[in-house]
């Protein structure tokens, strides 16, 4: 018996083992692996005494007194590793090494979460109380800044919590085509009384989901966006590809504004709610009283984005010169190849050179406008107005003056040579706390549901309005998508990566072990 227990330590051992085992795979701890580790540890004690004069004798050899200082060194390696993953847990810090940093928040998010003064809570109201991709998600924003929280809550286990908040969207589905598990929840956001809430139907949650919710909350209030009608101009609720804007006003709705539309005739006036008022290429001249109602609302502190089309399109300059800004009578070619890209010709300027100016700051797309006409600073400038080139096309275009011919040269004498300025912004102090703000750009049809897509054609518009709203916080790049960037390898070339990682390198590490036990043992 007594020889039995000498050895019983290793049977302790996996007593208590097994016990552990049991809890990590179940998760629930019972009476029973208690009494089993009770005994484990008991075995072990026994075991350790009756072997106390052996362990003795065997601590005065040489080679016990190496191992010793082996599992000495083992345990304080172990000891550091313990702490510093202890540190890291406590201190999380994230390091995206994606070329896109798709697994970081974008510049946008990041100056909207930036903009978080007061406690914002969110409730995630998921099925079993947790998401893996929500819960990653919002951990960049927690992490960005402390005062943005999150919980999840089980609407099944907790449904007076569910029910306080009208909480309807939550559950898994099965897609019956792929067998995929469908997750819907919902979120809602809360600060300082106000809530948002983010409802998603059998979706993942996007970035852009959580900042627009933010956004809402740090804004305060719903600024609208008013578009003209009347004369042509495209509108907000058309889909053509040419003429709609219909994309450009859902990313408007998405960065938080109402859209509206305007008839300056039957209106009398910009309305006293307005926060900018675009004039999306009109086709025929406005009424003189209106370009009288749009100027008067600039002077009272306003903002306005003038979009004006080549000829035959009016070019609006009487209305312009008056804030320093002069459009030509010509259409912009651009004779560089890059049209190329985009399977078109010389009519569509490319644009790479942005002015140094809040819109277009950290900018770095290319942008492209089909049949624009230039727009200059006007010279010598109007006092009191204040004016920047925001858009420059290439050294290889130019003013084409000549819109009657169906050929075209460049005609030095009448002709204006490349860069050519096809957007500008004019701005002027209205007494102690008010500055009117007008960008008026060369072509309307970059922002048209065709183009909208194309580049940075759409993040430029976007970063205009937002300016001319006063929102200029909120200015920055959209997210970008993930690049596809597979690796492909002939099966030769495959056999051998996994003869490499399977066979080569295990066999390596092998070989070395058995080299250095060997040495140690003669």
């Amino acid at each position: 018996m007594k020889e039995f227990l000498k050895k019983a330590d290793l049977l302790g051992l996996a007593l208590a083992a097994s016990a552990m085992i049991a809890y990590s795979i179940r998760s629930v701890w019972t009476v029973y692996q208690t009494i089993i580790i009770v005994a484990g540890a008991a075995l072990v004690v026994v075991s350790l005494i009756l072997k106390a004069g052996n362990i003795r004798t065997s601590l005065r050899r040489r080679s016990a007194r190496f191992g010793v200082n082996s599992a000495t060194s083992v345990v304080l390696v172990v000891g550091i590793l313990g702490l510093l993953n202890y540190l890291g847990a406590q201190h999380p810090k994230r390091l995206d090494m994606t070329t896109e940093k798709i697994h970081s928040l974008s510049d946008q998010s990041v100056q909207v979460a930036d903009q978080v003064q007061q406690d914002v809570r969110i409730k995630a109201f998921y099925p079993g109380g947790d998401d893996r991709a929500v819960r990653d998600r919002l951990e960049l924003y927690s992490n960005r800044n402390g005062k943005i929280t999150f919980e999840f809550i089980d609407p099944d286990k907790q449904p007076q919590v569910a029910q306080q908040y009208q909480v309807t969207v939550y559950g898994e589905t099965s897609n019956p085509f792929s067998g995929e598990t469908l997750r819907s929840g919902t979120l809602i956001l809360e600060m300082a009384g106000k809530t948002e809430r983010i409802e998603k139907q059998s979706e993942p949650l996007r970035e852009e989901d959580v900042t627009n919710a933010l956004m809402k909350l740090v804004k305060g209030e719903t600024k609208v966006i008013y578009f003209t009608e009347g004369h042509g101009e495209k509108r907000v609720a058309d889909t053509d590809e040419r003429v709609g804007y219909d994309q450009a006003g859902k990313e408007l709705e998405q960065e938080s504004y109402v859209i509206k539309p305007l008839n300056l005739v039957s209106e009398g006036k910009v309305p006293d709610d307005a926060a900018v008022v675009v004039m999306a290429g009109p086709q025929t001249e406005p009424f003189p009283n209106e370009m009288d109602m749009l100027d008067a609302y600039l002077n009272a502190g306003g903002s306005v984005l003038l979009m004006v089309d080549p000829p035959p399109a009016p070019s609006l300059e009487n209305f312009t010169k008056k804030w320093s800004i002069a459009v030509g009578n010509n259409v912009v070619l651009d004779f560089s190849g890059a049209g190329r890209i985009f399977g078109t010709g010389p009519e569509i300027p490319l644009v790479m050179s942005y002015g140094s100016h809040k819109i277009t700051e950290r900018f770095n797309f290319m942008t492209i406008f089909p049949l624009a006409r230039s727009v200059a600073p006007l010279s010598p400038a109007v006092e009191g107005v204040t004016t920047e080139q925001l858009l420059m096309t290439g050294e290889r275009s130019w003013g084409e003056t000549n819109l009657k011919s169906t050929e075209v040269a460049f005609d030095e004498k009448v002709d204006q040579k490349g860069p050519i300025s096809i957007g500008v912004v004019a701005s002027k102090k209205i007494g102690d706390n008010k500055t009117a703000r007008l960008v008026v750009l060369g072509d309307s049809d970059f922002a048209a549901n065709g183009f909208f897509g194309a580049q940075g054609n759409g993040n430029f518009f976007t970063n205009v309005v937002v300016w001319l709203a006063q929102d200029e916080n909120f200015i920055s790049i959209q997210p970008k998508n993930p690049t596809d960037r597979p690796l492909t390898m002939t099966e030769s070339q495959g056999r051998t990566v996994s003869y490499l990682a399977l066979l080569v390198l295990p066999g390596s590490i092998l070989a070395a072990g058995v080299s250095v036990w060997m040495k140690r043992r003669k």
